[in-house]
């Protein structure tokens, strides 16, 4: 089945646990430190017996010892929608920070797919500062993935499993990426954390935790570009924002 002729894909919020952050980790120079409930989420793809996953959300151990309430693993999520993960063909990863890919091992028999950026940045930073070190867990488990070519990396923008965009950003980390999808409702972006809340986009604001300003900036802009419909942003406990609504 060619890209022309596929049905359209289907996008389901698999929601995974939630916490209170501050507002000011997400909304760039936010001066308030407010709290703010976030959801830890990934999104399963859907298009006839064809599964693809957009990022794994937390492992367990790691979510609960960073107060995630309510946290349940990708695989039990899956299974409640009626899933095995062993149906998962491809997991896309919009970043490699732990809340968005330390469950990657659960996927045994997925091709999973990062920005070279990305892995490089895991590779070389992960475990050096502390300030970059907070945000991944389960390194080892992570690097025998990338040493083994289960995680394989794509060069910049590329269409994956058929009529799948990914599409590099860069902005919160520098492989950052987002993932355009063809369903029935228009085409719909997966933002991951380039856009962490509906109102990062609404309002324009980068998000508060970034490696680099301008991209970040630049990502708000590409998905007005691609004249989305709907988005589905990183964090916020609407699972999508209907980008055509006045």
């Amino acid at each position: 089945m060619n890209a022309s002729t596929a049905p359209a894909w289907t996008i389901t919020p698999v929601d995974l646990g939630s916490r209170i952050a501050h507002s000011h980790w997400f909304f760039y120079l936010e001066p308030s430190s407010e709290p703010l409930r976030i959801v830890y989420r990934a999104w399963l793809l859907a298009r006839g017996g064809e599964y693809v996953l957009v990022d794994t959300g937390p492992p367990v151990d790691e979510a609960r010892r960073r107060g995630i309430e309510g946290m349940r693993g990708i695989v039990d999520g899956l299974a409640d929608l009626g899933v095995d993960a062993g149906a998962v063909a491809t997991v896309i990863l919009t970043h490699m920070h732990w809340d968005h890919a330390a469950a990657a091992d659960r996927f045994p028999a997925a091709r999973i797919l990062a920005q070279r950026a990305e892995i490089d940045f895991f590779l070389n930073g992960s475990d050096g500062h502390p300030a970059m070190s907070r945000f991944f867990s389960h390194r080892e488990m992570m690097r025998g993935l990338i040493a083994e070519g289960r995680i394989q990396a794509l060069d910049g923008d590329a269409t994956v499993h058929g009529d799948l965009r990914a599409l590099r950003v860069g902005g919160h980390t520098p492989g950052s990426q987002m993932v355009a999808v063809p369903t029935a409702q228009g085409l719909a972006v997966l933002t991951g954390d380039a856009i962490p809340m509906n109102r990062n986009f609404r309002q324009a604001i980068p998000n508060g935790i970034l490696v680099n300003l301008p991209d970040a900036v630049a990502a708000l802009r590409i998905v007005r570009t691609l004249d989305a419909d709907r988005i589905y942003t990183g964090h916020d406990p609407e699972p999508f924002l209907d980008v055509r609504e006045p």
